[in-house]
């Protein structure tokens, strides 16, 4: 078997690209649009986008030439633009055969598709993988499903989506024959490679997990991260969701899904701890450690980030002597860590993987093992509206799902404009029952379908 970038090279020297839309042009969006139009064999034919003006211009910045760009129009876009000739209007079509009926008559070949409706980039048939770069999860299921009914792979960075409804997107996927996984890259993806090499030779997972950025602040919020956000250029609501922790969590609950390890408790622990401590502290507390038991998933707050980590065990006593010997420690435990992940910048692995191989990077191959639980960042009264991850009044806490239906608890990636019921303090779990939501969303359907199916 070639290595990817030899069968890339293998695919742009007969005149073949993967054909890649882009849903999404944030952060990671923006860098993954640059990086992509210098890799070979790969080609963005369209992105989606809610603010045109700054897609276009960060499009010619990276070096599209206007006449390349096409913009396909359905809010009404058009002031403060000079690409009017290259202007398509679809605001009087209404469905999307209707705006693809439009589309279909346009010359897209070699050109970069610039759009403000989502929905156009599934049912463009000159796609073959379809990069989900919103972070939302409500706009991933619209996404995924539409790709899944399409047949187009699909490579999420919203791992939000993942935990709520992955397993089911997995399942759909798989009916139609088609890819759907997590993108390489995240913290997931990255310590699911150690997990797969420990496992591969016979090393008993300890633990696994990654190095927290930031200091943990369940209170935080947009407002608060406003600055902060902008001097790094991310958003002020993911920024609050990596602060507050809820973003962990979430990355957590994923490699929870895709390898069967567990929390050791809800929220996990979250020691701060350097890398030589690890052996150390992510151990059995009868080895003088902190965990009631082994193969689990967990962070730390200390000199790792942004790496990743796995701490391992072995029966062998020939083993451990070879470990030793290759200075790996002196055992029982050993450490194996990553001191990186670089995001979309990896994300080709995953689109390669998946266009030329049929396979995915990091799946929710073990169902629902853990998800993330809807918790209050503050006393909440009825009425009040939860503004979902990384907002002003809720955060989450990985548990595991058995745990999680049994009190039916509220996950965090449907909490999005659910209305409160009832009095609730501070820290308290939100219920399902606590709260009304909006039934009619794509989002809820298939998490309701989820639920039935798969439990």
């Amino acid at each position: 078997m070639l290595d990817l970038r030899s069968k890339l090279i293998g695919l742009q020297n007969e005149g073949i690209k993967i054909k890649i839309g882009i849903v999404g042009v944030g952060q990671m969006g923006s860098g993954l649009l640059a990086n992509l139009k210098e890799i070979p064999g790969m080609e963005v034919i369209a992105v989606a986008t809610k603010d045109m003006n700054s897609t276009i211009n960060f499009a010619k910045e990276v070096g599209y030439k206007e006449k390349k760009i096409i913009i396909f129009d359905t809010d009404g876009f058009s002031k403060d633009i000079n690409l009017k000739e290259n202007l398509l209007d679809l605001r009087k079509a209404k469905t999307i055969q209707e705006k693809m009926e439009i589309i279909n008559k346009v010359d897209i070949k070699d050109k970069l598709i610039i759009t403000n409706d989502a929905s156009i980039i599934p049912a463009l048939k000159e796609i073959d993988v379809v990069i989900d770069a919103t972070g939302k999860p409500d706009i991933g299921a619209f996404i995924s499903f539409n790709s899944i009914i399409n047949r187009k792979h699909i490579v999420t960075l919203n791992v939000e989506g993942d935990v709520t409804i992955g397993p089911i997107l997995r399942k759909l996927a798989i009916s139609s024959d088609i890819v759907y996984t997590v993108s390489a890259g995240d913290e997931p993806a990255a310590i699911k490679e150690l997990f797969d090499f420990a496992s591969c030779a016979n090393l008993k997972v300890v633990a696994a997990g990654k190095g927290k950025n930031n200091v943990l602040d369940r209170y935080s919020n947009p407002e608060i991260l406003k600055d902060f956000a902008e001097s790094k250029g991310s958003n002020p609501y993911m920024m609050t969701s990596f602060v507050d922790g809820t973003k962990t969590m979430i990355e957590m609950a994923c490699l929870s899904n895709a390898t069967g390890l567990v929390p050791d408790i809800r929220g996990m622990h979250g020691p701060k701890a350097d890398i030589k401590d690890l052996v150390n502290v992510l151990i059995p507390k009868k080895d003088g450690g902190i965990l009631s038991k082994t193969g689990v998933v967990d962070y730390v707050i200390g000199d790792l980030a942004p790496g990743v980590f796995l701490v391992y065990t072995t029966d062998s006593k020939i083993v451990r002597r070879d470990l030793k010997y290759l200075k790996n420690g002196d055992g029982p435990y050993f450490l194996i860590y990553r001191p990186y992940h670089l995001a979309s910048i990896e994300t080709p692995l995953s689109i390669a993987k998946a266009f030329l191989y049929n396979e995915p990077t990091i799946e929710p191959g073990f169902g629902f093992v853990s998800e993330v639980m809807t918790c209050a960042k503050k006393d909440l009264k009825p009425g009040d509206i939860l503004d979902g991850i990384g907002g002003f009044n809720c955060y989450g806490l990985i548990e595991l799902h058995e745990k999680v239906k049994k009190e039916k608890f509220l996950p965090i990636g449907i909490s999005e404009g659910c209305i409160v019921k009832r009095k609730i303090s501070k820290d308290e779990p939100i219920k399902y029952d606590d709260v009304e939501i909006n039934t009619d969303s794509i989002l809820f359907n298939l998490r309701k379908i989820q639920d039935i199916q798969i439990g």
